[in-house]
């Protein structure tokens, strides 16, 4: 059955300024208050950000980041890593099979063959199919897909117009309206009874936060030895590798669990 998303204007808009706000926070990109060439698409989106106060006028010459802004980016890149940690390895499931395709990410290391590997036909996006299940927006998570993906805002030729008027917009609509949902998920078992969409999905969620777990927790084991081995090496080189604790999300066992961060209003 087909979905039937739209977009709004304030949606694309609020969505191309939280991007744009990570462009000028964390890549150090400075927009001079004068548009020259293909800035001058910005300025709806500039505008827009003025008027949320996202962002101030520094000295009458660039554009800067308020306080507001940065809570803004702030709330968008946490949720943005949360959908990294717990969705995305709903993004290649063999339905036949009963396999995810990061069941093999540790066993994989080439990432040409990767790639190979997660684009085989045999792999169904479920991601919208979970988003819809918890009753989160798919167009938010199609989009964080895309930005992950480098589809969104790549910094090619003509970003700036693809952040409000590009056909981008079309491309993360189809994706929405043309994803699985539960009901396609629905079969025929072999007494002929119909299995319930929503209940094939269950355990998809299930095994598929189970694959996550045992992911996270082989990543602190592999992290914990590189530690080891560094401090039991001679040789200081002075950099050192970052104490970085994997957050694992035992609660997502849960089909119906929702993180607190998807229940914050993300643009204020």
């Amino acid at each position: 059955m087909a979905n039937s998303f739209t977009v709004s204007e304030e949606q694309k808009k609020q969505f191309a300024a939280a991007y744009l706000l990570n462009v000028m926070v964390n890549e150090k990109v400075i927009i001079p208050l004068y548009l020259e060439e293909k800035d001058i698409d910005l300025e709806p989106v500039l505008e827009y950000m003025m008027m949320k106060r996202y962002l101030s006028v520094e000295n009458q010459e660039f554009y800067a980041p308020t306080d507001k802004g940065k809570e803004i980016l702030r709330r968008f890149m946490q949720r943005y890593s949360e959908f990294l940690k717990i969705f995305d390895i709903y993004c290649a499931v063999d339905l036949e099979e009963g396999v995810f395709a990061f069941e093999e990410y540790f066993n994989i290391t080439d990432a040409q063959q990767w790639n190979k590997y997660i684009n085989d036909e045999r792999w169904e996006d479920l991601r919208v199919a979970v988003a819809l299940y918890k009753k989160l927006n798919p167009v938010e998570i199609v989009f964080m897909s895309f930005l992950h993906e480098g589809q969104f805002g790549n910094r090619g030729e003509g970003w700036q117009f693809d952040l409000l008027l590009g056909s981008i917009w079309d491309d993360i609509l189809e994706v929405c309206n043309t994803a699985l949902n539960a009901s396609d998920l629905a079969y025929e078992d072999e007494y002929g009874d119909l299995v319930d969409g929503n209940m094939v999905l269950e355990d998809v969620i299930i095994q598929g936060a189970e694959i996550n777990l045992a992911l996270h927790k082989q990543e602190q084991e592999l992290h914990q030895e590189k530690q080891e081995k560094q401090e039991n090496d001679d040789f200081d080189d002075g950099y050192g590798v970052a104490n970085i604790e994997t957050e694992v999300y035992e609660y997502y066992c849960q089909p119906m669990y929702i993180s607190p961060l998807w229940a914050l209003i993300l643009f204020i």
